[in-house]
């Protein structure tokens, strides 16, 4: 580009060209070093503010030329910490790397949502949600949302499971009287009466605005505002869900043991299928109580409880944890969860929920469990909750 000042012309090199010069006096070596070190600074930022990415966002991309880092995080430290960079590499655009936020909140509209990896019906299934329940949306591709259960897993799910509700009806939505469906499944009815036309199917964990009562009929609002009526001794208050005291382990036994056969299924949450942690989530959410949604994440509630050769130190109840002994300072690999029952007896979601035994010698003795038991955790310590359990009352995300 030229431009003319009085009689000489001034050549002016725009300039995108000079900082394309600029790296293109980097060798290859120079180039794959840097780049090497940058993806190393950016794994130790995502290391030491969000370690688990089921639960946060940060996501990066480095391109070959080494110029630029795009990508997002929610975690403001993070956030920060990259643009930190540029004091460094000073030539380094960071410009395309954002912090983001929340864009709405939205209420699950259907028996159970099925949220997965990546945008499209055919990916991965990670976890499911339950009708009532209120999410984060994160972000938007065509008909599928990124969103954040309340027990903080990010996944996507499709715009059908989603009703919108505003500020506004939100918050009526937060105050009204709500119920919770207690029975394994079952329908809300348009009419006062099992042979009127469905509204909805139903699985137990289901939350349900109590609209008025016909007995022995309930009159709910589904979160899109369809309304119909729910057998009355199908449902459970949640007010007194959350006066009740913490249960007893006879009653988590019985919840647990509700699940029998239940047919084991990878990502699943509820009724329709469960996997290990999804079971025992599931017990603990149906009692009142939220639990980290994989058995990763779940091994580190609770306290430990000591394991020796005949399991004399758990008690029934304890959360028994299996996977892959790692050496050379690596952390152990948890693969699997279930409840101990007593007597060397457990109740797991493996093919099905069913009992099976950690003692050699009793029919239903399972080798490879027993050889893969890493560790037992505590979630209820008498009359209080241990670290990593939380009430549903104090998590309105649930409905309470």
């Amino acid at each position: 580009m030229n431009f003319r000042i009085g009689s000489k012309s001034i050549l002016i090199i725009p300039l995108v060209i000079i900082v394309g010069l600029f790296h293109s006096c980097r060798s290859a070596d120079e180039n794959t070093a840097l780049i090497k070190n940058l993806e190393g600074a950016m794994d130790s930022i995502k290391t030491a503010f969000v370690p688990d990415r089921r639960v946060q966002i940060f996501d990066f991309n480095i391109p070959a030329d080494g110029t630029r880092i795009t990508g997002r995080s929610s975690n403001q430290e993070a956030y920060e910490r990259v643009h930190l960079l540029s004091k460094k590499y000073p030539e380094l655009d960071l410009d395309s790397f954002e912090f983001v936020q929340p864009i709405d909140q939205a209420l699950i509209n259907v028996s159970v949502g099925n949220m997965r990896s990546n945008p499209k019906h055919s990916a991965e299934l990670a976890t499911q949600i339950l009708m009532g329940q209120e999410v984060t949306v994160w972000d938007k591709k065509g008909s599928w949302y990124y969103i954040q259960s309340p027990d903080n897993y990010l996944a996507w799910i499709d715009a059908g499971a989603l009703v919108f509700p505003g500020k506004s009806e939100l918050e009526t939505y937060h105050q009204a009287e709500k119920t919770m469906y207690r029975n394994d499944f079952g329908f809300c009815y348009e009419e006062a009466n099992t042979e009127s036309p469905v509204v909805s199917d139903l699985v137990a964990g289901n939350v349900l605005r109590v609209t008025g009562r016909q007995t022995p009929f309930v009159k709910v609002k589904l979160p899109d505002g369809r309304e119909g009526y729910v057998p009355d001794d199908e449902l459970r208050l949640l007010k007194d869900i959350a006066q009740a005291s913490l249960p007893d382990w006879p009653q988590i036994k019985k919840t647990a043991y509700q699940f029998m056969g239940r047919p084991y299924l990878w990502g699943g949450t509820s009724g329709r299928g469960v996997d290990c942690s999804g079971f025992t989530k599931m017990v603990y959410y149906l009692n009142g109580m939220q639990l980290p949604r994989d058995a990763s994440q779940q091994v580190h509630s609770g306290i430990d409880v000591p394991l020796d050769d005949d399991l004399s130190q758990l008690q029934p109840g304890d959360f028994l944890f299996f996977g892959e002994r790692r050496e050379n300072g690596k952390g152990d690999r948890i693969t699997h969860v279930g409840i101990y029952l007593g007597d060397g007896k457990m109740i797991h979601s493996s093919e099905r929920v069913q009992v099976q035994s950690l003692r050699p010698g009793d029919p239903d003795y399972v080798a490879h469990r027993r050889n893969t038991l890493l560790s037992a955790r505590r979630l209820i310590l008498d009359d209080s909750l241990a670290q990593g359990v939380e009430l549903l009352k104090n998590k309105p995300e649930y409905g309470f």
